[in-house]
């Protein structure tokens, strides 16, 4: 049914992005898919290089990880932003087209009192991303 599955995943692995990326990894071994996990990211005022290398090393192994619970093929992709905040939604609805995703698997938070005028970024791939999209909270 899906052969190619999105992870949006931010920077820092907060515990909406791991809980879906365990709904990912049980979704790829049931189904067969690929995984491929997604990250906008920018250059961070003060951030040496060797923070940013840090956390690549902490990514990859995030990679890793999911691959080896999974049981399938998982890799990274990485997008530079100059501003994540305003094009993050953006950037993940068009980096599923381009990978050619037909399933993304998207943690988000309970609903806050900013979220009733801004839609989350998972709200944002609900709407207007042409795949299915599956929202863990």
């Amino acid at each position: 049914m899906f052969k190619h599955i999105m992870l949006p995943i931010d920077r820092h692995l907060p515990p909406e992005v791991r809980k879906a990326a365990e709904v990912a990894a049980q979704m790829a071994k049931w189904q067969r898919a690929k995984i491929t996990l997604v990250c906008v990211t920018g250059a961070h005022m003060g951030e040496s290089s060797e923070a940013q290398a840090e956390l690549d090393k902490e990514l990859a192994a995030f990679t890793e990880q999911l691959a080896a619970e999974g049981g399938s093929d998982v890799s990274m992709r990485k997008i530079h932003s100059v501003d994540v905040a305003a094009e993050v939604d953006s950037d993940l609805t068009r980096a599923a087209e381009e990978i050619g995703a037909d399933l993304v698997i998207v943690g988000t938070h309970a609903p806050r009192i900013t979220d009733y005028i801004f839609s989350s970024h998972a709200g944002y791939l609900a709407k207007h991303a042409s795949m299915s999209v599956f929202v863990v909270r």
